[in-house]
This record gives C-alpha cells, sequence and structure tokens, in this order.
C-alpha cells in the first residue's frame, strides 16, 4: 500500500476540481491520497443539480465569487477560506469509507469535538450540527470521498447565496437538503484552518502509517489545464442544469407579457408567452424568436436579427430581451 498527501495553495473551484480529477487517473492498485484543497467565494454544486434552483449564482458571480459543479451528486455547498475540502482517492480495493471517516473524527477529537456520520452523507457534531457535507464517485481504478469541513464559514453569506430567488419554477434536478450548519469554532473558538491541516495529515499518518507529500507541481499538466477548460465554460456549471419549467411575469408600457418556458441544460426547449399586447402577432413571433436560445439571452442579438422583427415589434423584444436577462442576473 502506497499512501500520499497533497496539499494545493489556489482557491481557485475550476482549477481543485480539474486537480481533484486528474489524481484520480494517478491511482494505481494498493494506492490512497488525501487532498486537501480551500475555495474562495464560492459555491459548489451537484452534478444533477439545477443552478437556478439551488443558489443565487449571478448575484455570486456579480460579487467576484464562482460557480462551480462538481462530478459527484450531493447538494449545493458555500466555500470560503474558513472551509477546508477533503478528498480521499483510493484504489477500489482499499476505499474504506469508515477508516477515511475516522480520519475526520481523530482530527477532530484532538480539539475536543465529538462527531458522528449521519445519514444524509453529513458529519455533524455530538449534538446535531453539520459542520461537513459529503459526496461520493465510485470508478473501476479510483473510488473518492470527498467533503467541507466548516472551521470558521461566514454563515450570511451562506445564506445569501445558497437562497434560491422566490420565483415560481418546477426543476427536475436534485433538490439540496438544508440542514442545520455550523462552523467548528462553535466549540472550539481558537480553532483555524491551518490547525485542522495538521490535524488531519496527523489522524492520516495514525491510521494508514507513514505518507508521501507530493508536491503540487505535478498539477502543473495539459490535463488538468483540459479540465479546467471544461468546468469554468457555461456549458458545464448553467448547461449542465437538468430540465425545468420556470414562468415569469412583467407589465411593459405596452402591456403585461407572462412567459412559460421549459428550459433544458439551461436552453429554452418550449415557451408560451401570454399578453394583453395590441399586436397580437407579437407573442407568436417572440416566442418563436427565443426558441432554443440560451436562458441568459448572451446568443440574442438583435441587430444580427433585424428582419426579424418591426420597427414597433423590434421595441417589443428588445424590452422582454432585457427582462428575461435581468430575471437569470437576479438569480
Amino acid at each position: 500500500m502506497s499512501q500520499y498527501l497533497i496539499d494545493t495553495n489556489t482557491y481557485n473551484p475550476w482549477q481543485n476540481l480539474a486537480a481533484e480529477a486528474y489524481l484520480s487517473t494517478l491511482i494505481k492498485k494498493g494506492d490512497i491520497i488525501l487532498y486537501l484543497w480551500q475555495n474562495e467565494h464560492t459555491v459548489v454544486i451537484g452534478r444533477n443539480q439545477n443552478a437556478l434552483r439551488e443558489c443565487r449564482a449571478q448575484l455570486l458571480e456579480q460579487d467576484g465569487g464562482f460557480l462551480a459543479r462538481r462530478t459527484t451528486g450531493g447538494g449545493a455547498v458555500y466555500h470560503d477560506l474558513g472551509n477546508l475540502n477533503f478528498t480521499f482517492l483510493a484504489s477500489p480495493e482499499l476505499y474504506d469509507l469508515e477508516k477515511q471517516l475516522l480520519v475526520i473524527e481523530r482530527a477532530c477529537e484532538k480539539f475536543g469535538i465529538k462527531t458522528q456520520f449521519s445519514g444524509r452523507n453529513d458529519i455533524v457534531t455530538e449534538d446535531g450540527y453539520k459542520f461537513s457535507g459529503n459526496a461520493f464517485s465510485f470508478g473501476k481504478q479510483c473510488k473518492i470521498q470527498h467533503g467541507t469541513i466548516m472551521i470558521d464559514v461566514d454563515v450570511d453569506k451562506l445564506g445569501k447565496y445558497l437562497t434560491p430567488s422566490v420565483k415560481k419554477m418546477e426543476s427536475k434536478g436534485v433538490k439540496s437538503v438544508r440542514s442545520r450548519v455550523c462552523s467548528l469554532v462553535k466549540y472550539n473558538d481558537s480553532l483555524t484552518v491551518a490547525d485542522m491541516r495538521k490535524a488531519l495529515a496527523e489522524a492520516f499518518c495514525e491510521l494508514y502509517g507513514d505518507y508521501e507529500v507530493l508536491s503540487a507541481d505535478i498539477l502543473e499538466c495539459e490535463e488538468v489545464k483540459a479540465t479546467y477548460d471544461k468546468y469554468s465554460s457555461w456549458d458545464w456549471r448553467y448547461g449542465k442544469s437538468p430540465a425545468c419549467e420556470i414562468t415569469h411575469i412583467k407589465q411593459f408600457s405596452w402591456g403585461s407579457v407572462e412567459a412559460q418556458m421549459k428550459l433544458n441544460q439551461m436552453t429554452i426547449e418550449a415557451i408560451k408567452l401570454f399578453s394583453d399586447a395590441m399586436n397580437v402577432e407579437f407573442p407568436p413571433k417572440m416566442e418563436q424568436y427565443l426558441l432554443g436560445k440560451r436562458y441568459d439571452m448572451k446568443d440574442v442579438d438583435l441587430e444580427q436579427d433585424k428582419d426579424t422583427f418591426s420597427a414597433e415589434e423590434k421595441e417589443q423584444a428588445l424590452d422582454v430581451i432585457e427582462w428575461l436577462r435581468d430575471v437569470f442576473m437576479e438569480g
């Protein structure tokens, strides 16, 4: 058996998740890697979650944050530099969830904090507060457990970004299950992320034996860069959202509009506009124009499509497009 530890110094979630994917390709029989990493000002959603339902993604990005989508299941989580992420990457015959959880338990015990594993893939304190959400991936070459450790997270921002805006939407994606959460400083006010890093390394050594430290330089490679490009793309972060149905209503100077849309991979797959506008031809014409467009309206160009509408209709179309763009940004 060979055991390794690697700790990165980047706070970019797309880079860190790309690094995790690359590390999984390095696992050989008898190998286990403990990977420690941090993300700054980030919401990470599960593989099959709808970004619109789970968080205020556009507000997050306007505030300089990151939306990331991981390849594992589970719910949405908020990361800042008061949070420490861990990943166990192990060959299938060596993967042992109980033993891996014991690493976390022992690390916490070093600060007088008792923990237990919840049936919802959470690690909770003795009195039932969640401080760690976990997710899993099982491949033929490598099995993965990764999770969070909330040490001193800004819970105000957690609530700000993880609470989706109120909108009429039915999603076919997986919803997050909200739990009572806390940071571990509640139980030990002197605890720091650096302390937990050290404690995890010590607990890993106690349970698995001496380990080799891997240099983060191994992550400076084309494989990581290619995966980074994928994970940072709009198609991956938003376009992978499951199908949903969403309704918006707006009063314009020329009439009211109710837009009922079915989105698939954040593209308008079906749309129906109800309106009391005097021009009865405009709603069906607008429906036809928006069909197949991205929900964020980034692929809409009325100048290029100037022959689609009359001069009056173009003004109304601009109103609708700007409204839908604003709705997306507010999300």
